[in-house]
């Protein structure tokens, strides 16, 4: 099988590993610097103990020979408000006519995105739930916990994509209900995320303070009740029960909650930042997170409701990337949102 991944970051290295480990044949279109040193260098995947490394094909621009005959997948990788962009450039090129388009991304609202472009049946949702954190410019570090689910978008067949996945070591597992999938994988990334970028905090220090805790436990369940208007059931993903968390969510007490997701945010993190302070620490000028709290909120408005926890939360951690918010205003500040 060859596969375009497109998104060199560390979610993408991280399937470019896990399908040359596969022995596939692996294209990532990258940024001019990374795709250099994946030619160069190949990519390197800590795992178990154990570290990998893979050659790998990288290419920086839609024009490169690399991307010439035929991808069987395209595998998108991108930051969720570059999706419209990456769509456009699979629409563009001939050798991915016929290839399956599997969105790894996270956030709602990709699927619909790509599916403008490329045609619903093409579209398979997944959820990653792999810890993955970039170690160095080729080398990405994983959990050893967590899996890959699947659901597709349209009519199209994929069940073989899950031989093909799992062939890498990956575990793979097939999902009924993309929107379920997706809204599922929201919850996991609304936890220990938006909030802790807003203070410049860890997990940890999140859940040991009771406002920090109250106003994420808001915006969860603010997102529960968007899904129910939606028709939308939590599913459990791989190590992750979704299912259950929302359950918890609504049934026990603050200090309960507080204590058990304490533990289960820190476990699955470890040492590994959120991803939206990430961004705010690297400087990125724009930000995932109206793709995961600000969804929420536009889609709450749609139906006729409001999410202010999700709205405000996304405001200021958008707002602290581009600049127009003093990010000194809200740092272990939680009183501030």
């Amino acid at each position: 099988m060859r596969t375009l991944i497109v998104g060199g970051g560390a979610i993408g290295q991280f399937f470019a590993a896990r399908l040359a480990q596969a022995a596939q044949d692996v294209v990532v279109l990258a940024r001019p610097r990374e795709a250099e040193a994946l030619n160069a260098q190949g990519v390197s995947l800590i795992c178990g103990g154990r570290e990998l490394t893979f050659r790998v094909s990288a290419a920086a621009s839609n024009s490169d020979p690399l991307l010439d005959g035929s991808f069987e997948l395209v595998v998108v990788a991108v930051k969720a408000y570059s999706t419209g962009e990456a769509g456009a450039l699979i629409a563009g090129l001939e050798s991915c006519r016929a290839a399956s388009v599997l969105t790894v991304q996270n956030g709602v609202g990709n699927e619909e995105e790509l599916s403008k472009a490329l045609g619903a049946d093409r579209i398979v949702a997944g959820a990653l739930t792999v810890a993955v954190d970039r170690v160095d410019t080729t080398v990405v570090a994983a959990t050893a916990r967590g899996g890959l689910c699947l659901a597709p978008m349209g009519g199209g067949s994929h069940n073989w994509l899950i031989a093909a996945l799992s062939a890498g070591g990956l575990v793979v597992q097939a999902s009924s209900g993309w929107r379920s999938l997706k809204w599922s994988k929201l919850c996991i990334n609304i936890l220990g995320n938006a909030v802790c970028a807003a203070l410049d905090w860890m997990p940890s220090q999140v859940y040991a303070d009771p406002a920090a805790f109250a106003f994420e436990r808001a915006c969860l369940l603010e997102t529960l009740a968007v899904m129910t208007t939606l028709g939308i059931r939590p599913m459990n993903l791989i190590d992750y029960p979704a299912a259950v968390l929302a359950r918890a969510v609504k049934v026990l007490p603050p200090p309960v909650l507080r204590m058990t997701l304490s533990g289960r945010v820190s476990r699955a993190r470890g040492d590994k930042l959120p991803s939206l302070l990430a961004d705010l620490r690297a400087r990125r000028p724009r930000s995932e997170v109206t793709a995961l709290n600000g969804a929420v909120a536009s889609h709450a408005l749609s139906a006729g409701a409001t999410a202010p926890s999700n709205e405000r939360i996304s405001s200021v951690v958008a707002g602290i990337a581009s600049g127009r918010l003093r990010w000194d205003d809200y740092r272990g500040k939680p009183q501030a949102l």
